[in-house]
């Protein structure tokens, strides 16, 4: 991997690492109806179902955060861009695609069909 598009990949990860802390640290927007407050079953329940879903999508981005610093910080090292698993390297559009991946398509591609 050339200088460059090492640049670009982290480029990249800063910016998406930055984005997901922004989405992070801002308040939990849920229902505009608290559910101790609902009017109705349905009003309550919808409100339950907002709450679980900010949830889950703050979590979600919680793991990528995650993912994305350990692609930081891996960057300069020459584990950056190599398969975990085969430890071929991955090839560039897929990084550009992806730059926190760490299996090349082939090994992800078989790790999803074992599950």
């Amino acid at each position: 991997m050339t200088h460059d598009e090492k640049t670009q990949l982290r480029l990249q990860l800063e910016s998406r690492a930055s984005q997901l802390r922004e989405m992070l640290d801002r308040p939990l927007e849920g229902s505009a109806v608290a559910p101790d407050n609902a009017i109705g079953r349905l009003t309550r329940l919808d409100a339950m179902q907002a709450g679980y879903m900010t949830e889950a999508l703050r979590r979600e981005n919680a793991q990528e955060l995650a993912a994305v610093g350990g692609a930081l910080h891996r960057i300069d090292s020459d584990e950056f861009g190599m398969c975990r698993n085969c430890e071929e390297p991955i090839p560039f559009t897929r990084l550009a695609a992806r730059p926190d991946a760490q299996l090349c398509v082939a090994c992800a591609e078989a790790r999803e069909r074992r599950r």
